[in-house]
């Protein structure tokens, strides 16, 4: 009788099979590049195949927007009723006298006792009248206003609406996702050709921009409220509609008021980036000083964008309150309305609408002359970081991507990865992006983006994630870190760039490159914070017991299991950067967002819609490829 051959261990075979993908991976690299090596870049077969009938349909739209039905029936009456929002709010905040406008947003907040609020409120006001900026305040106010309350009117409703119609939410939310990855200077160019340039163009933008947060957490917030206060609701005869308005609403209203603080502020990305397409306001203030290389004048402008969003978010906080116990009698609050009537007739009588010129003050032009200091101080270190990062990486590596490589590398590299992390569906929706990228002509272009943002994401997660495990085993490291990261947050991201230029003293890729490092670590360093507190308190004092070290707990408990919090982390990092890539634009950091730019100031609607394809496919890869691994590095349920 024959023996039975020894059975082989399964851990054995496991680890017998495990180079299987890697031989994979190097063995399709090694034939790619043998077969392909020769070929000069990649094919464009597609170079045309958008571009050419996109200018030809931007052409028909310039010759058409005001004769065709399309636009006289219903673009155009959208436009006039957005644009009358927008100048009949600028024209009525400019008509006023300065003090009635501090005083009527300050009131609102005063009116339900909240005198911090009212403070905050007409401190930052001041603020941009002391600095000469308030003219530009009000018509970043009028149209930053009109924005938020049509995203309101818009995405409140249809936040109930998913709530309670899942089937639609169903529908909604592949829009909202892909509202939320492109980035926001995608929207522009399109719009061009329905609204033309201007506020109201800028409007549209920012509406379709943040709505998204404003619809999910209406959603959530309307989902959170209890089964059993509806079901009481019920109960004592209320209709659907009665429970809904009554209970389900005033319940999810600080939840809604969450969504609409956060699109307060990603309408503030927004502010700079449409003086572009005509806009004005603050945003014209703060480019014009990048290019006058007036650090402190942007950083004042600002900052006086930041105060608008603070204004908004406190006003629209105060309006919504169901606190009625603590509202203002109605005879004081009549009584101070008495005060501005009288304080406004005067003021118009006496033409004070303008705030005071003799308060036009420079107190920021100390950080010109800081700025100038730091760069001829500092040149023996920018200069080599200049060498280093630009002529040491970022150049050898472009060339080699773009020269070196043989283009099908790449798309075959993406989709392994993805099959790795994922499977088949991703592995096939990378390999394909990455062709459609160079098949429509921006294989270069995008090559150079790639390597600008996977460099700014490295040096931000070298940065972000060891702060962020700092600040979430110390509270006080996190409470000293707070108002910096708020700061860095709230401030527009074109402003990073002004001191950033004038340090270096001059254009290129460093600039954009830490400008979107410090855009970028704020939730890098939040969101690794918030994973290495989450983690379970059994599993660090099981660690202990068994007689771990500190380190030892750190790096073999909390990091692993906070692993896929870490990776989400890098995910949002990862769209930050993608976020500033037409900011580098701005100073010369060339790739994709040069070319947006480009086709921003000429209406060149084929290569827009190219560029923004391409950057869109660059940031569902990334974004996907991201949250796949932060998905497989999720620990246990046992944990």
């Amino acid at each position: 009788m024959t023996a039975a051959a020894p059975a082989v261990p399964a851990a054995t075979t496991d680890r017998s099979r495990s180079w299987i993908p890697w031989a994979v991976l190097i063995g399709g690299i090694v034939v790619l590049q043998v077969l392909f090596r020769a070929a000069d870049s990649f094919p464009a077969p597609l170079d045309t195949f958008f571009s050419d009938p996109l200018d030809r349909a931007g052409t028909w739209l310039r010759e058409n927007r005001r004769s065709h039905w399309l636009f006289v029936g219903f673009f155009t009456p959208i436009t006039n009723v957005v644009r009358g929002g927008i100048d009949g709010l600028n024209a009525f905040l400019q008509w006023l006298p300065w003090y009635v406008v501090i005083g009527l947003a300050a009131l609102v907040p005063l009116r339900v006792k909240q005198s911090r609020q009212a403070l905050v409120i007409a401190g930052v006001l001041l603020y941009a009248g002391l600095f000469g900026l308030w003219e530009p305040t009000m018509e970043t106010l009028a149209l930053m206003g009109t924005a938020v309350l049509l995203a309101v009117i818009l995405g409140v409703p249809l936040g109930i609406l998913n709530a309670l119609k899942p089937r639609v939410e169903q529908l909604t939310r592949p829009l909202l996702d892909a509202m939320q990855t492109i980035p926001a200077f995608v929207y522009f160019l399109p719009l061009i050709g329905f609204f033309g340039i201007g506020d109201v163009n800028a409007a549209v933008a920012t509406v379709i921009y943040a709505l998204p947060p404003v619809v999910r957490l209406t959603t959530l917030g309307i989902r959170q409220v209890p089964e059993q206060t509806v079901e009481a609701s019920k109960l004592f005869g209320a209709t659907r509609r009665q429970t809904l308005l009554k209970v389900q609403v005033p319940i999810a209203i600080p939840t809604i008021l969450t969504g609409l603080s956060q699109t307060i502020m990603m309408a503030l990305g927004i502010v700079v980036l449409a003086t572009l397409i005509g806009a004005g306001g603050l945003g014209s203030e703060v480019l014009e000083s990048l290019n006058q290389r007036r650090p402190g004048r942007g950083i004042a402008a600002g900052l006086a964008i930041v105060a608008v969003a603070m204004v908004l978010d406190r006003v629209w906080r105060s309006i919504v309150t169901q606190d009625r116990t603590r509202r203002m009698s109605k005879k004081t609050v009549r009584t101070i309305l008495a005060a501005l009537a009288v304080g406004l007739v005067a003021g118009v009588a006496a033409g004070w609408s303008k705030f005071p010129a003799p308060w036009d003050w420079t107190a920021f032009d100390f950080l010109d002359r800081a700025v100038v200091w730091a760069r001829d101080s500092l040149v023996w270190f920018t200069r080599p970081l200049n060498e280093v990062l630009v002529g040491w990486i970022y150049v050898p590596v472009k060339n080699f991507l773009t020269f070196d490589l043989a283009w099908p590398i790449l798309a075959f590299v993406t989709g392994w990865v993805g099959w790795k992390v994922k499977g088949w569906k991703l592995a096939l929706f990378g390999a394909v992006s990455v062709s459609l990228i160079g098949a429509i002509g921006l294989w270069e272009l995008s090559i150079d983006t790639l390597v600008q943002v996977m460099a700014a994401v490295i040096i931000s997660v070298l940065v972000a994630v060891p702060l962020g495990i700092w600040a979430g085993r110390r509270p006080k490291v996190e409470a000293v870190m707070g108002p910096i990261l708020d700061a860095l947050q709230t401030v527009p991201s074109l402003v990073y760039i002004i001191p950033v230029v004038a340090i270096l003293g001059s254009s290129g890729v460093l600039p954009g490159l830490i400008a979107s490092v410090l855009y970028a670590i704020v939730p890098g360093i939040r969101i690794t914070a918030l994973g290495i507190r989450s983690v379970p308190k059994e599993s660090i004092e099981a660690s202990e017991t068994f007689g771990a070290t500190p380190r030892q707990t750190m790096w073999g408990v909390r990091v692993p299991l906070a692993a896929s919090t870490i990776m989400a982390a890098v995910n949002q990092v990862i769209m930050m950067v993608l976020a500033m890539v037409i900011i580098s634009g701005f100073v010369g950091g060339g790739g994709l967002g040069f070319e947006t730019i480009r086709a921003l100031t000429r209406s060149l609607f084929g290569l827009g819609f190219e560029v923004g394809l391409a950057l869109v496919l660059m940031a569902m890869i990334l974004d996907r490829i991201t949250e796949a691994a932060a998905d497989n590095l999720q620990p246990p349920s046992g944990h």
